[in-house]
């Protein structure tokens, strides 16, 4: 249990844990099939030499009738040796010899099965000590008097046991040893290829989601395996500080373009409140109302902005008469204009049918307008040009401005005050560029002859055919 939960710590702990068990049951296989092989070949040995010497028993025996004893005479066989043994038992099983390491005393008596493969098996020697056997069964002309032979030579294997087991404690030490030098070789490795991990997990850590800054991660220096993971993780830690700034823009934006209609219609009710007529109430009310729709206006366009900009909705074209827009939006402003002297002209073809969202794109021109004669001086003309080409030129005199404040004009709250007075009700262009760009439209400003700020608008996606 206890090294299963230590393996659950850390990603390395695991490794090594599945490296250990793998380089410890190939060892321990290892060092069981060598010492398979080992005890076959030295087993082997033992079994060859007593062929060997079985064969050369049965042959002398045979050939020198009553002399079978003679092979005592051979240093292996002597009583001091106490190592190699023999016997030879005749048809009627008396025995006719036998090794004098034997000390007066009988080799067991082989049985058929070992007779008949001359196979060695394993016995216990006159002495007490373990050993290994070969027996032969030798049968004899006729008119010999021992009708047959029966040959068993043996040999001592204790020592040989001995040695096996002390080459088994070897082998087991040696694999013991290599299995604790694979392991720290091991987890040295495994340490220095978890390296990209932890670097990878403290970039991960170091990432601030209140900075100002896009989150980095360097993904060149990770591994193959490791850089498909450090991609996906940057691509959504940047949705996830996306979708936080969606956020935060989305409150600024709101709480931006809602105050002047708010405004508007709290005057417009305290206007009517101290009406002395019906007639007076009834206009605040047209007032209220009129601000109600634009106020709705301004929340369905920045709720589709923020969805557009999510990319969990796409804008939802549909035939659109652009210069139906345009005059619905200057007739919409009319009165502000009048009311600071201000002149609109107007040069727009008849009908231009375009595919485009309305609510989006009737927000963009309201925007580009009002912007138009929000920061207009009082008394100047403002032009409105919608060319054959479908391309939307919006101007105003803006002596306030110098060349370096028209980069800077696209950014969202910039303000530069234009000394009318008047009060500007949208988020400038950069609301208008945000919504252009969904639309699939470009927006380009420039400060022309006599301080002159253009916007233009290009790319309307006209009517097929």
């Amino acid at each position: 249990m206890w090294l299963r939960d230590w393996a659950r710590r850390s990603l390395a702990s695991r490794i090594t844990l599945y490296v250990t068990l793998a380089f410890a049951l190939t060892l321990c296989l290892g060092v069981i099939a060598l010492h398979v092989v080992l005890s076959r070949a030295l087993f082997s040995r033992v079994d060859a030499d007593l062929a060997l010497r079985l064969e050369s028993l049965s042959q002398n025996a045979t050939i020198h009738p009553g002399l079978e004893a003679r092979v005592e005479l051979l240093g292996e066989y002597s009583f001091s040796a106490h190592r190699d043994f023999f016997q030879i038992w005749d048809g009627q099983g008396r025995s006719l010899a036998r090794s004098g390491s034997s000390a007066g005393r009988d080799l067991p008596s082989p049985t058929a099965a070992a007779l008949a493969t001359r196979a060695a098996y394993a016995l216990e020697l006159p002495d007490g000590h373990r050993g290994r056997a070969m027996a032969a069964r030798m049968a004899l002309p006729a008119g010999d008097p021992r009708t047959a032979l029966t040959v068993v030579v043996a040999k001592e294997t204790e020592s040989l046991e001995a040695l096996r087991r002390s080459l088994l404690g070897i082998m087991v030490l040696a694999a013991a040893a290599t299995l604790l030098v694979a392991l720290l070789a091991a987890r040295y490795a495994i340490q220095r290829s978890m390296a990209p991990i932890h670097a990878l997990a403290a970039q991960v850590a170091g990432i601030d989601p209140r900075s100002p800054e896009r989150p980095a991660i360097e993904v060149s220096t990770l591994p193959a395996e490791l850089a498909p993971y450090a991609e996906k993780t940057l691509l959504i830690l940047q949705g996830l500080l996306d979708a936080a700034e969606r956020e935060r823009r989305f409150a600024r934006n709101v709480a931006h373009e809602l105050r002047t209609p708010l405004a508007e219609m709290r005057m417009l009710a305290e206007v009517g409140d101290l009406s002395q007529s019906l007639e007076e109430a009834r206009r605040s009310l047209a007032g209220v109302a009129a601000s109600a729709v634009e106020l709705q206006l301004i929340v369905d366009s920045l709720l589709a902005l923020g969805r557009y900009e999510s990319g969990t909705e796409q804008p939802q074209t549909e035939p659109l008469d652009l210069v139906a827009l345009l005059h619905h939006e200057l007739t919409r402003v009319a009165a502000a204009a009048h009311q600071r002297r201000l002149r609109i002209s107007s040069h727009l073809t008849g009908e231009y049918w375009i595919l485009s969202d309305a609510l989006l794109l009737q927000r963009l021109i309201a925007n580009l307008v009002g912007n138009a004669v929000s920061h207009a001086p009082d008394g100047a003309t403002i032009s409105v040009v919608l060319s054959p080409e479908g391309s939307l030129l919006v101007d105003n005199p803006a002596p306030h401005l110098e060349q370096e404040d028209v980069a800077r004009l696209r950014e969202r709250f910039y303000r530069v005050d234009s000394g009318s007075g008047g009060s500007h009700a949208g988020l400038g262009l950069a609301l208008s560029e945000a919504i252009a760009a969904i639309l699939g439209l470009q927006l380009e400003l420039q400060l022309g002859y006599g301080r002159k700020l253009m916007v233009t608008v290009t790319g309307f996606k006209s009517l097929p055919g």
